[in-house]
């Protein structure tokens, strides 16, 4: 819980940086670069405890007594877990290509620009991927 409104935190004050520096020509300081790193660092912990909770806490011990119509919502969400890790590990390629892309930008305006378009993609898988439990 500690390590997401971290990655909250810093993604919105990521984002408002990146806006502002982006819309008003404001230079790349090395700031908005820690500020990058502590957004690939949080999403890299995330993972780690996902996974570390995933291959824990996967099992269905339990669900035996809940009744039938409980364990239809259970099989009918199986595969979410498997998509939630396949849609994470995405927003994480596309968060440490857009530092990548970032970093290797000549103009402060770019710089800002890949990091609003690509964190901004990362940050909508994870939304996807959070959501996705229970939207569908």
């Amino acid at each position: 819980m500690i390590i997401s409104a971290t990655f909250l935190v810093i993604a919105v004050w990521l984002f408002i940086r990146s806006i502002n520096g982006f819309f008003k020509n404001k230079s790349y300081l090395k700031f908005d670069k820690y500020l990058s790193y502590g957004y690939i660092i949080s999403l890299y912990l995330q993972l780690i405890f996902g996974l570390i909770l995933f291959s824990n806490l996967g099992s269905n011990l339990g669900y035996n007594y809940l009744g039938d119509a409980h364990s239809m919502m259970v099989v009918s969400k199986r595969l979410w877990p498997v998509e939630h890790i396949v849609l994470m590990l995405f927003a994480l390629f596309i968060a440490n290509l857009g530092l990548i892309i970032s970093l290797n930008s000549k103009s402060d305006k770019n710089k800002h620009k890949n990091t609003i378009i690509y964190y901004f993609i990362s940050l909508l898988l994870i939304f996807f991927s959070l959501s996705a439990i229970y939207l569908f």
